[in-house]
């Protein structure tokens, strides 16, 4: 099922984009024009869903007049299409349909293999084998005494990582809240995602500077 967002600024509570998506796609941040993420850095903002249990149509037409709304009062800055265009993975993408019927698409039409290579049928001389050995020398894998790492004895105990899990570890996601009753509780970035309705990204911008 789709459903329709928009992300707006905590302190004004301006909207500055409108979107549609499945899943978790409202929290990403990934994948947004320059614009978005110059406001995205720059302050405060939340995401919020203003239309839900919705079909691919439905919610292109929705976005559609949700952008016209708030290009109107002149926001939805950050939108520079009138929606309603995009489309999701699998059947909906029209590409899959393109692919189903057999139609060519770029990639097929661009396959280097075959007859479509520039070595097909050639070899390298000595020379240049030569040349290729040598420019490998001292790159990729290294077995046994000629590894740099052999000896170093990096198992169990003598590694320093030995025992660090969780909050222990320096790459740890998990992060601890504390709650105004005193409860303390450890969760990882998706589940603090889930839980506050916000994206993992600004959680430690936001929940972890004070209680909750």
């Amino acid at each position: 099922m789709f459903y329709v967002y928009e992300w707006f600024i905590n302190d004004t509570l301006e909207v500055f984009y409108v979107g549609k998506g499945t899943g978790k796609r409202r929290f990403e941040t990934h994948n947004r024009n320059r614009w978005f993420n110059n406001i995205f850095n720059k302050y405060d903002c939340s995401v919020r869903v203003v239309h839900s249990y919705l079909t691919n149509n439905e919610a292109c037409r929705l976005e559609s007049e949700r952008i016209a709304y708030w290009k109107a009062k002149g926001k939805a800055k950050c939108n520079f299409t009138n929606g309603g265009t995009g489309f999701s993975t699998g059947k909906l993408n029209p590409i899959h349909k393109r692919i189903k019927h057999g139609e060519e698409n770029y990639f097929s039409k661009h396959k280097f293999t075959g007859k479509n290579n520039h070595m097909t049928g050639k070899k390298h001389t000595e020379a240049t084998k030569k040349k290729i050995s040598q420019s490998r020398v001292g790159k990729g894998g290294q077995k046994g005494k000629d590894n740099p790492m052999y000896g170093n004895g990096f198992r169990g105990k003598d590694n320093p990582m030995y025992g660090l899990r969780g909050l222990k570890h320096h790459n740890s996601k998990c992060y601890k809240m504390i709650y105004t009753d005193g409860i303390i509780d450890y969760m990882h970035s998706k589940g603090c995602e889930m839980k506050f309705g916000i994206a993992f990204t600004r959680i430690r911008h936001t929940y972890l500077q004070k209680e909750i």
